[in-house]
């Protein structure tokens, strides 16, 4: 009987505990708490946005194109071009633009019939072309006019006949040939001379070119006595210009 009542004693308390009232749950105090925004913009904690309006405001740097500058050539038409001292047929020939090669042109005469190029023949120099044998390039008509130099003798080379002179001793005084080519660049009156290192010193002489080309002079030089000896030619008029030889005396006894 005891044991029963133990039991029913225990059931009473286990459903008693069942019906009695909960705790309720703790509120979430959510006024402290800061809404993430649910556009896709949202920043990675510790970055600071930026702004749509800076983005599309940046401007880029203009870059402006360099430059280049023009170059006026020239080139054959048919077959090789005289080049010239200067802008006339009368001018020395001073170089040659061949077919399959072009001339860099730097100037014209004032009606544009002549262009003024570096020598195709020697770079380090100028001279001219005739218009009417050449095609260009570029806008030649925007180039500089250029006033031809001053006729003048471009040239002078100096040989002594013989170059060796030996006879006998007692046959001094000889004399020798010396011969001269004298370059002209166009028309020109050419005034020269002669000077040995023996001392003797020739009189001024005179040679007309009518057009530029190359002419030969010559005059004789006596001497008295052997040793080595150098002769120089020169010109006065319109320019001066020098050239040079040597020759060698010597004797039998």
């Amino acid at each position: 009987m005891r044991r029963q009542l133990w039991i029913a004693a225990t059931l009473i308390v286990a459903l008693s505990s069942c019906n009695l009232p909960t705790s309720p749950p703790t509120a979430t105090d959510t006024s402290t708490l800061t809404p993430m925004p649910d556009t896709p913009t949202s920043s990675i904690p510790g970055s600071t946005p930026v702004p749509f309006e800076t983005l599309v405001s940046l401007e880029f740097p203009t870059i402006t194109p360099t430059s280049t500058a023009s170059v006026f050539l020239a080139s054959p038409k048919d077959q090789p071009v005289n080049c010239r001292f200067g802008p006339e047929t009368s001018y020395a020939i001073i170089g040659a633009l061949i077919l399959g090669r072009q001339a860099e042109i730097i100037g014209r005469n004032a009606d544009s019939t002549w262009w003024y190029v570096r020598n195709p023949s020697d770079p380090s120099t100028s001279c001219w072309l005739s218009a009417e044998f050449v095609v260009t390039t570029g806008d030649v008509q925007s180039l500089p006019v250029v006033e031809p130099l001053q006729n003048m003798v471009t040239g002078i080379s100096v040989s002594i006949e013989p170059p060796v002179l030996n006879v006998a001793c007692d046959a001094l005084p000889q004399t020798v040939a010396i011969t001269a080519s004298i370059t002209a660049s166009g028309p020109a009156t050419v005034i020269w001379h002669w000077a040995s290192s023996a001392g003797v010193v020739s009189p001024d002489k005179q040679i007309l070119f009518v057009a530029g080309d190359t002419k030969t002079v010559q005059d004789y030089h006596q001497v008295f006595r052997v040793g080595d000896y150098i002769v120089d030619v020169q010109t006065t008029l319109p320019n001066i210009m020098t050239g040079q030889a040597s020759f060698k005396v010597v004797c039998t006894p």
